[in-house]
């Protein structure tokens, strides 16, 4: 099996992981550098912790440039450091598919797509034209128009062909693209949109894993963050062609994002999903990886939630009892994203399945969600172990390991976790730069990971 992480990284680009600013970085009494190296920490704690095959980061900053064009200015700069950090850690085979601008205007975004070349060839779909053109695909292009990557992209993807009897077959990865554009049935082709004019599209990128003799398309996607052009862009994923009607059989589907839904809004979830997770052929025939839990109440749906509030209005008070207590979800002025964060997968015939081991990676309380068994209602654990990044209690003392600043069950009030509210300092100290801090500083989303 392949694993797949992924995360939407607030707003990402060179300031999140390496800032140059010397000013005091909000919330802490350090620089913004140094807050930046925190940051650039947790991020790079939790990749190698696991490493994964694909990582992909959603919200990469775009700078100037026309749709489907690669990024620019801090995006790119942020992009390419972490790739940098990445080889030093886990080797050079390390790859990133250059980020596209998804979307236009205020809106527009970029999806960085890192890979582990030593198991995945990286076959487009589409190819890289140079300049300061748009991808597009090779019937377009014409293969011996291809171009290589310019600098600062240049040593991204490997000079080495795509393996005979695949997409791209024969074309070296470093002149392949993701897609950004994708049409309909009708003669001429009509443009889909996410939903509207503008909207970030989905970025496609695929992948040949020869370990399990299957294509990897995998479709990643940030909606718009308003409830009803969130579940009519996540509806709209279901007239994807290339991974629906084309999904061949040794091909497996993933759509991974922020769909900016809530799983448990009643009204909205179905508009969103219902097409991609009803069985064929009536629908798509994905399966969703988190779903809510039979009790929609509390604790149970804090084992699903994957959005954390900010710092000035998260909380560590029992009320709401183990993992989420009250720093998961959303603020009062933005409420109801709180699970939003998602991974579907559909499998050919021959590509194996079906996915295991999804795991909100939480580094508040750690995961996976293991301190209260069995868990309530049946509540999803997850299962990759991440330690928390909160300020730790040292080795040697009682609870070694577990955050400082947030009781976890069998400790707290009634063995439940958390702090009574109002105690004195408790508030202060979770919220602190070494604790709650840094993690919400880094992203308000919580990283999801999956064998494939």
């Amino acid at each position: 099996m392949a694993r797949v992480l992924y995360w939407n990284i607030q707003q990402f680009g060179i300031n999140k992981i390496n800032n140059p600013s010397r000013k005091r970085q909000r919330g802490s009494s350090l620089s913004g550098q140094a807050a930046s190296v925190n940051r650039r920490q947790y991020i790079m704690d939790t990749i190698v912790a696991h490493p994964p095959d694909i990582l992909v980061i959603v919200e990469t900053s775009t700078g100037g440039g026309a749709e489907g064009t690669l990024v620019t200015a801090g995006g790119s700069q942020g992009a390419l450091d972490l790739l940098n950090r990445i080889r030093a850690a886990l080797g050079v085979n390390w790859m990133l598919v250059p980020p596209l601008i998804l979307g236009v205007g205020g809106v527009s975004e970029g999806i960085s797509v890192y890979y582990n070349s030593a198991n995945l060839n990286f076959s487009g779909p589409w190819g890289w034209q140079g300049g300061g053109n748009s991808s597009d695909s090779i019937a377009n292009i014409g293969a011996p128009n291809l171009a290589t990557y310019a600098a600062p992209w240049n040593n991204c993807l490997p000079a080495v062909a795509v393996p005979g009897g695949n997409i791209n077959a024969g074309i070296n990865s470093n002149r392949l693209a993701g897609q950004w554009l994708f049409t309909d049935n009708a003669m001429p082709p009509n443009r889909l949109q996410f939903p509207g004019v503008g909207n970030r599209p989905p970025y496609l990128t695929t992948f040949w894993e020869a370990a399990n003799n299957r294509t990897i398309k995998l479709l990643s996607y940030h909606a718009p963050p308003n409830n009803v052009a969130a579940a009519n862009g996540t509806n709209q994923l279901s007239n994807v062609r290339e991974i629906t009607n084309d999904l061949n059989a040794d091909e497996v589907g993933i759509i991974v994002g922020d769909f900016n839904v809530n799983i448990f809004n009643a009204y909205f979830e179905p508009i969103a999903y219902n097409n991609l997770i009803s069985f064929l052929p009536a629908g798509a025939g994905y399966t969703r990886a988190i779903n809510p839990t039979a009790n929609n109440g509390w604790p149970d749906k804090g084992y699903v939630f994957t959005h954390i509030k900010t710092s000035n209005k998260a909380k560590p008070w029992f009320t709401n009892g183990y993992p989420g207590y009250e720093y998961v979800g959303s603020n009062p002025n933005f409420q109801g994203y709180d699970s939003i964060d998602n991974i579907l997968t559909r499998y050919g015939a021959a590509a194996g399945g079906p996915a295991a081991n999804i795991t909100i990676i939480n580094r508040v309380t750690g995961s996976p969600y293991n301190r209260v068994m069995p868990t309530p209602g049946g509540a999803p654990a997850g299962h990759y172990v991440y330690a928390t990044n909160m300020s730790q209690i040292p080795i040697g003392a009682p609870n070694a390991g577990l955050p400082v600043a947030l009781p976890l069950p069998p400790n707290g009030p009634g063995g439940n976790g958390g702090i009574a509210p109002g105690t004195i300092g408790g508030l202060s100290q979770f919220k602190g730069w070494s604790n709650y801090g840094h993690i919400r500083s880094t992203s308000d989303h919580l990283p999801l990971i999956i064998d494939i």
